[in-house]
């Protein structure tokens, strides 16, 4: 169904510069455009336009490519930076016709109790469909799993296999339910050419305003000491979801260039991939 898949944003959930945020990663992004970073968003080409997530960016977004109609939405989950972008396709902004939201059942049934977006699915702004397709098989793995579950998403293609994964709570967990004792071992039975990875945290010393313990997930450092050097037959690796205090979004910076020195590559917006 779909042939190509553009990258939209590669930042956490609340975008960056980060609203509250007075330290200097934020600063420079409100002082220099070119450092404004959209939630992570993945744009999806074919005979129709699809997105996955769907941010608070969605206006820019999809100015990014060139505003095509918008068929259908794939979600990872429900953290609020993955659907926030719901609420413009309401009456008050798009007034949308039929959207299809493919999403697990948990996530269908956290819609459904909020009152807002819950009148987008009465009002026929948006409809359900089923989360699988031949070309796009959602992956559950851990992540705060609450409210609703979390998935990554596998895309097929006729060329080249993507898995997307923006968002999971540890290695040990997530390689445990898939059955894997490597990140690499798991790719390679997915027979996936690219992986959009889960990148938020550089280090587990990042955050200065909060216990970082209580937001989990694989840092980076974490991440490149399991999978070492790219090697021929490996996968393109891009980490994606960072969070506004990583230092990656510095391409001068050391950890950008020990990064990519290792053969692993940084997701920048308007990044396209082949399937």
């Amino acid at each position: 169904m779909y042939n190509k898949i553009t990258l939209l944003g590669n930042a956490q959930d609340a975008g960056r510069p980060q609203i509250g945020c007075i330290q200097k990663c934020c600063e420079d992004a409100r002082q220099n455009p070119d450092l404004v970073r959209n939630p992570v968003s993945l744009g999806l080409h074919g005979e129709k336009f699809g997105i996955v997530e769907i941010t608070k960016s969605i206006t820019n977004q999809l100015g990014m490519v060139n505003n095509l109609d918008l068929s259908e939405i794939w979600l990872t989950h429900a953290h609020l930076g993955h659907i926030e972008g719901l609420g413009q396709l309401g009456r008050e902004s798009l007034n949308s016709k039929n959207v299809k939201l493919r999403c697990s059942e948990s996530v269908v049934d956290y819609v459904m109790q909020h009152p807002i977006w819950k009148k987008l699915v009465l009002r026929g702004n948006i409809t359900f469909d089923k989360y699988f397709s031949d070309d796009i098989v959602p992956v559950k793995v851990p992540h705060r799993a609450k409210d609703f579950d979390t998935h990554a998403l596998l895309f097929k293609g006729q060329n080249n296999n993507l898995l997307f994964l923006p968002d999971h709570d540890t290695w040990e967990e997530t390689l445990e339910l898939v059955g894997y004792d490597n990140p690499k071992e798991w790719f390679s039975s997915l027979d996936v050419d690219v992986v959009l990875l889960d990148g938020t945290f550089w280090n587990n010393n990042e955050l200065k305003t909060r216990v970082q313990s209580r937001v989990p997930h694989p840092s980076v450092t974490e991440t490149i000491d399991l999978i070492g050097n790219r090697k021929e037959k490996d996968p393109r690796i891009i980490f994606v979801h960072l969070n506004h205090t990583n230092p990656l979004h510095y391409p001068y910076s050391e950890e950008y260039q020990k990064l990519t020195s290792l053969g692993w590559e940084v997701g920048e917006e308007g990044m396209e991939f082949n399937l």
